[in-house]
């Protein structure tokens, strides 16, 4: 019983690859006819178009069987070898006579072949006045891709024949060996059975893995490049609209390096913090000014004090920003590094006692990323120099901001940024050296230039 089941599994797997083996011939011999029927016409419409190009170059009119020019292009027709012994000529186009065939040879004088061009403009059409018309045309020796090319300048006709026999000995060239090599494996597949599968299966799987694994990598390092190049843009357009203040220097870039050690020492106690995080907030961080595109310049580059009403108009620069940020973030959607550069835009100069601009946050209202950011940003300020006051040297400027811990800044970023504090200063002397302020000599001018920093 056991033989019987086996025998009856085997034949009809034998059927079953046998009927797949005849769906699959007739198939691929229908593919390879239609290819090579379109490879034919396309070599036969070339082979008339470079031979039309070859004749305008040699000015060929003279049609005499004499002629010089006839004698170069016999001689040329004799070498042009297309396929399924196919064969390009030349006819006259008054005459219908054929001036060059390969058949003519060298032996020229008085020999005429019949193209029978009347009978493929029957079939095709008339030909336009130095157009070109192509098709399948059954002939009396059979069915042939005929290309004919109008020439009314030379008064020739150019024509590429090929005929279809070629086509199908080819085809059945390749398809012949199909059905014997199909009944072979199919008898080697039902000898393997089921182990054999398996393996097959498990190759297959195997091989869908390294596959899948290398479109992994290559979609990663696609969307790594794409997001370099993001992150370029970005910080590019940043630095353009940094450019209008030409007190700020080279500011971005200090405030990138900031940021990178900030975070690393806020990582140690907060769980959000990680390397994805930080290098967000560093790109992010560029655009907290990108507002100050709106401010006109005689109040961004005034070179002395603002008024009250000059100060109002340069704290909506935040606002501006954190709009131009929302509307990119409705048109592209939900967006962390989007929603982050907004949150700083709106909330970097907001103070942790709930004074500051524009809402009056307070305490952990206020986003972690404008936290981070308004402890860097004042430094930053407090350390380049400006038109109207130079810079306060690091000891100055790590004073005042540890001095507003718990009123202007958050206390736990505050006790991160003395904690890595000699690298911040390492950093800060790289880009500017140390300057040492000569107007600030007492503590009410130096909260008052903290103030200031703070507030633009």
């Amino acid at each position: 019983m056991r033989w019987l089941w086996v025998l009856a599994l085997a034949s009809a797997q034998m059927i079953c690859l046998l009927a797949a083996l005849t769906w699959y011939g007739r198939l691929l011999h229908q593919g390879l006819t239609v290819a090579l029927r379109g490879q034919v016409a396309a070599v036969n419409s070339q082979v008339v178009g470079e031979l039309a190009e070859f004749i305008g170059e040699m000015g060929a009119k003279d049609r005499r069987p004499t002629g010089d020019s006839l004698v170069r292009l016999q001689s040329l027709v004799e070498r042009i070898e297309l396929p399924n012994e196919g064969h390009v000529s030349i006819v006259d186009s008054q005459t219908g006579a054929v001036v060059c065939h390969p058949a003519l040879g060298k032996d020229r004088p008085g020999r005429v072949v019949n193209a029978d061009v009347q009978v493929v403009q029957d079939t095709l059409g008339k030909i336009p006045p130095g157009g070109t018309v192509s098709g399948w045309v059954e002939l009396p020796d059979g069915i042939h891709h005929v290309t004919i090319r109008d020439m009314p300048e030379a008064g020739l006709l150019l024509v590429a024949d090929q005929p279809d026999d070629g086509i199908w000995a080819a085809v059945d060239y390749v398809s012949a060996p199909l059905w014997s090599f199909g009944v072979a494996v199919a008898v080697v597949l039902v000898m393997l059975g089921t182990m054999l599968s398996m393996g097959i299966i498990h190759r297959y799987e195997n091989a869908l893995a390294n596959i899948n694994s290398h479109l992994e990598q290559t979609i990663a390092q696609r969307s790594g490049a794409l997001v370099k190049t993001r992150d370029a843009i970005i910080f590019g357009l940043a630095k353009l609209a940094d450019s209008r203040d030409s007190d700020t220097g080279e500011h971005l870039d200090r405030v990138h390096e900031y940021i990178a050690i900030l975070a690393k020492e806020l990582a140690k106690s907060h769980r959000d913090i990680d390397d994805v995080y930080t290098e967000r907030l560093k790109l992010a961080s560029s655009l907290h000014d990108i507002g100050k595109v709106g401010i006109r310049d005689d109040i961004l580059l005034k070179p002395g004090k603002l008024t009250g009403e000059e100060r109002k108009i340069m704290q909506t620069h935040g606002e501006i920003g954190a709009r131009c940020l929302a509307a990119i973030q409705q048109r592209l959607g939900d967006d962390d590094f989007l929603e982050m550069a907004r949150e700083i835009n709106s909330a970097h100069h907001e103070r942790w006692d709930g004074l500051g601009y524009p809402k009056g946050l307070r305490g952990e209202e206020i986003p972690l990323s404008a936290r981070i950011v308004a402890v860097v940003d004042v430094y930053d300020a407090l350390t380049t120099h400006r038109v109207y006051r130079a810079a306060l040297s690091h000891e100055e400027a790590t004073d005042l901001i540890l001095t507003g811990a718990g009123t202007q800044f958050d206390p736990a970023v505050v006790e991160a940024f003395h904690a890595c504090i000699e690298s911040i200063r390492e950093v800060a002397l790289g880009f500017n050296g140390e300057v040492r302020n000569e107007m600030a000599t007492t503590t009410e001018e130096l909260i008052d230039i903290l103030g200031d920093a703070a507030a633009v």
